[in-house]
């Protein structure tokens, strides 16, 4: 099984919706985190974020879904339009076990057994 840790930029006002479309196509333990952004004006452009008060999204999910999660983004919300947010992927390489990765790829509930 091969994992990715996913991010999302999104702009703060469609964070919500944004977490609740990619929990529906797989992505696990999703997490928010509020920012603001402070890049010179022409790397904001550049990155497609025009709003200054974003929400970094972040959560696992099985290297099979990340393209269903890319496609929400695009028919959704509008990601290849300019100015509506970025998104990536990290390649989740190791973790602590097998319990941790059963939890990370959603295998198991936070607290349950493997």
């Amino acid at each position: 099984m091969k994992l990715k840790l996913f991010f999302a930029i999104v702009d703060k006002n469609k964070a919500e919706k944004v977490i609740a479309a990619l929990q529906k196509c797989g992505l696990n333990h999703p997490q928010a985190a509020l920012g603001t952004g402070t890049a010179p004006s022409a790397l904001s452009e550049l990155f497609g974020t025009g709003e200054t008060e974003k929400v970094v999204v972040l959560g696992t999910a099985e290297e099979s879904v990340v393209p269903a999660l890319y496609d929400v983004l695009r028919e959704k919300f509008a990601f290849e339009e300019k100015n509506t947010g970025i998104a990536f992927t990290v390649p989740v390489k190791s973790v602590g076990g097998p319990a941790t990765l059963a939890l990370l790829a959603g295998s198991i509930a936070a607290g349950g057994e493997v």
